[in-house]
């Protein structure tokens, strides 16, 4: 149906077939590089540069005290948050909260220059990888 709409609008098959192609070797490069995760990101308190209020999915890494975030699908642009520490343990994410993630999703809430404060969700296993360069508190 889709094909056929595209068609009908003039947009060439393999211009589709070549972006699709970009965008899935594109998400396998990311996945790949060390220190990445797969996850989800919202702003809890107050305002952050690129982030909303809603969870985005992307992947994330951590560059000193900044962590860059790919927002999902096209994974292009990385929006830079610096971070000044993690506040409170992490805690499992509710059923139905974030979706695509695991079973086991557990939320980690960070404090980010200006007084704001952000989560970032990922499955149980990654978990280290988004406590980055952070002690986490109560452990």
């Amino acid at each position: 149906m889709v094909l056929a709409l595209l068609a009908v609008l003039g947009v060439d098959l393999i211009l589709v077939v070549v972006l699709l192609l970009v965008v899935l070797t594109r998400r396998r490069w990311i996945s790949r590089q060390p220190g990445v995760f797969k996850g989800a990101i919202r702003v809890v308190d107050g305002q952050v540069r690129g982030l909303s209020a809603k969870w985005r999915r992307g992947y994330g890494y951590w560059v000193r005290d900044v962590l860059v975030w790919r927002k999902a699908p096209f994974l292009y642009r990385g929006d830079f948050v610096p971070a000044d520490a993690l506040t409170g343990a992490d805690r499992a994410a509710e059923p139905g909260e974030v979706r695509r993630l695991g079973k086991r999703v557990v939320v980690t809430s960070v404090e980010v220059e200006g007084g704001a404060r952000i989560e970032v969700a990922t499955s149980a296993d990654k978990r280290e990888r988004v406590h980055g360069p952070f002690v986490v508190p109560g452990r």
